[in-house]
């Protein structure tokens, strides 16, 4: 694998992984709906953010990869024999959104950027854990998840490098690292909710 700049999300607990591997049907289906989610705001930030010639080149790559992801989460669905279907969201990612800063564009901006970034180093560090706990009983998932969490990986580098990209374009936008380490703490509250369903990003 090639190097990345990794956004030290906190680590999933042992008994997240144990559920997760206990009931691959809805991990896989929830997998799918986040692929399918992420394509959508690749798509929400094009319509957003068209003036932003940097952003429109990596979010336009960025759809359509989604979505082919979203195709291979299916067929792995339906080699179990599941269909894709409507499931019940933990609403992770509404509450990361729900933390972006309000009344200045600059400050909007580089959280939006940041909160795709966390949400796709969470997906990488699941992603890395499913691999190796599935390495023996199922090496053919084991290795499609090692597959994908370089992809997440190198789109959590991107968000990263947008938000970046966001605070020098922007005036009085506060320090990209030290909003980081704040989102940092939200989201490693935000993943533990108890009581929450297992799903990609919940349960531990």
């Amino acid at each position: 694998m090639s190097p990345h700049r990794a956004i030290a999300v906190a680590p999933s607990t042992e008994s997240w992984v144990r559920a997760a591997c206990a009931d691959l049907p809805t991990l896989l289906l929830d997998h799918a709906h986040c692929e399918k989610k992420a394509a959508s705001t690749a798509v929400r930030f094009l319509f957003k953010y068209p003036d932003w010639p940097s952003l429109v080149t990596h979010m336009s790559r960025l759809g359509r990869e989604e979505l082919v992801h979203f195709d291979q989460v299916r067929r792995e669905l339906g080699k179990r024999g599941h269909d894709f279907r409507a499931l019940h969201a933990s609403n992770y990612a509404a509450a990361l959104f729900a933390l972006i800063r309000k009344g200045h564009v600059g400050h909007a901006t580089v959280d939006e950027m940041l909160v795709c970034a966390l949400i796709e180093a969470r997906s990488h560090e699941r992603f890395v854990r499913l691999s190796a706990a599935l390495a023996v009983e199922d090496p053919a998932l084991a290795a499609f998840y090692d597959s994908l969490g370089e992809a997440e990986a190198r789109h959590g580098d991107m968000y990263l490098e947008l938000a970046e990209e966001a605070h020098a374009r922007a005036s009085n936008a506060s320090s990209v690292g030290a909003r980081l380490d704040e989102l940092l703490v939200a989201e490693a509250e935000i993943v533990a909710r108890p009581d929450q369903p297992i799903r990609m990003h919940s349960g531990g």
